[in-house]
């Protein structure tokens, strides 16, 4: 349990795109099922500030819906608060805080400037997406800047694919049947086979979350569907034929419409991996599970002076 009379703030603090969301998410979950929940909460204005605080309210981490945008008194004594980018509130340095810094591989060098602006106040530091090969380059690089390690996170498919949803946008496709399931992590996309595949060989031997299927091929539509695929990304100009339709309907199985080429959604999909925000509670359990596996619970109960 953590100790209230210890227990001060941790601000989370890293560059755009280092993960912030994601290490934050983990985090509140990872103490709720240690038995010591911490309230989660935003910092900031932008677009991206206000989704994050919503989201953090849907899964029941944080008791309000917009970001905070002072120190005291909105915050606890034990809470988590995830910044705007590296840049700290000016009224920090007077309040009682910690902070955690957060970079994605290999922007290492982030930490060590962290480290020498926060001075006492530097918990340590997550590092994300870190590629498994470069585990030991990290760890070397950490302990020869004497930099605090509270977890190395590898890079997860699930964390870093999008969504249904946020490849729908990313293709400006029309999106059917997804009701409830825009938040499915498609963490594996293959291209439907050139020649006829009626046994539905090819979907059961790759087994993708989803499929992309030209829109003139309508027995691969049909035989991706039949063979249990999670969403179907159609291609090119050809209206969908109705039975294939009626069949997606029956299933709940999304499907993504788009005008764009075959090429086209691999390149965009391609751009989209790994620059797109954590959004969900499926992305967020993966979170925690990878912080559960990385960390401790008694390492992230210190982080609130447990």
């Amino acid at each position: 349990m953590i100790n209230l009379g210890t227990a001060m703030p941790v601000l989370i603090v890293g560059p755009s795109g280092s993960g912030k969301s994601t290490v934050t998410l983990g985090l509140a979950l990872r103490l709720q099922s240690a038995g010591s929940p911490v309230p989660a909460f935003r910092w900031g204005q932008s677009p991206r500030a206000i989704a994050d605080a919503q989201l953090f309210y849907r899964l029941g981490l944080s008791p309000v819906t917009t970001p905070v945008m002072s120190l005291e008194p909105q915050l606890p004594e034990a809470a988590l608060l995830e910044m705007e980018g590296t840049e700290l509130p000016k009224d920090w340095r007077g309040a009682q805080v910690r902070v955690l810094g957060v970079t994605r591989y290999p922007a290492l060098a982030e930490l060590e400037a962290l480290k020498k602006s926060t001075n006492d106040a530097f918990l340590g530091a997550i590092v994300n997406c870190v590629p498994r090969r470069r585990t030991e380059e990290v760890l070397s690089y950490l302990r020869s800047q004497q930099i605090p390690l509270l977890a190395l996170l590898p890079e997860d498919k699930v964390l870093a694919h999008p969504t249904v949803g946020q490849l729908a946008e990313a293709l400006g496709a029309q999106l059917l049947f997804a009701e409830g399931q825009e938040e499915m992590a498609l963490e594996t996309v293959a291209i439907s086979s050139i020649a006829s595949d009626p046994e539905q060989y090819y979907v059961a031997r790759l087994a993708p979350k989803a499929i992309i299927v030209r829109s003139d091929k309508p027995d691969q539509q049909l035989g991706a569907l039949n063979a249990g695929i999670c969403c179907l990304i159609v291609t090119g100009d050809m209206p969908l034929l109705s039975y294939v339709l009626e069949r997606a309907e029956e299933g709940q199985v999304p499907v993504i419409v788009t005008s764009l080429g075959t090429a086209d959604v691999v390149h965009r999909l391609e751009k989209a991996i790994a620059h797109l925000p954590i959004v969900g509670k499926e992305k967020a359990t993966r979170a925690a599970q990878l912080l559960a596996a990385a960390a401790p619970a008694e390492s992230v109960l210190a982080l609130l002076g447990s």
